[in-house]
């Protein structure tokens, strides 16, 4: 995958969780006010700024390094068990959930609480693809030359 199609699909996993976000918002604008105007008014006054919070948030996010460490066990299968990535990382349950949570919360990973499964989307594969290609290429161009500050 080229690196803008990889962008494109980053992109677009925080769009969608942008898209949710605005869709609750707006539930709720119209159980309190009735009149859907936030909705209207939220692309030209609010967009920018929300797109580049959720942005930064999903960078943040997948720069933590034990949310890294669980988007490259999900990135391992299709599908696991909360109990296998346990195994996976070494964070216990408890703190693996609430990384979940935070991997959920912008769009790089799913969870299905009825099966005690989670799984990596096609954002959170090209997150921790990206992630591992810039580590890879650190490690390439220092053993080029170790001592070249």
């Amino acid at each position: 995958m080229t690196e803008h199609a990889a962008i494109s699909t980053i992109a677009g996993g925080i769009a969608a969780r942008l898209r949710s976000l605005v869709t609750l918002l707006d539930r709720v604008d119209r159980l309190e006010a009735g009149s859907g105007s936030w909705l209207a008014s939220f692309p030209a006054q609010e967009l920018p700024a929300a797109a580049q919070e959720l942005s930064l948030r999903a960078l943040r996010t997948a720069a933590d390094p034990a949310n890294f460490a669980v988007l490259q066990a999900l990135a391992a299968s299709s599908s696991q068990p909360i109990q296998q990535l346990v195994a996976a990382t070494g964070i216990g349950r408890l703190a693996l959930s609430e990384k979940l949570n935070d991997l959920v919360q912008v769009g790089f990973a799913s969870r299905m609480i009825d099966t005690d499964h989670a799984q990596i989307t096609a954002a959170g594969a090209q997150m921790a693809a990206l992630v591992e290609g810039i580590i890879g290429e650190v490690q390439t161009l220092y053993a080029k030359n170790p001592r070249d500050p």
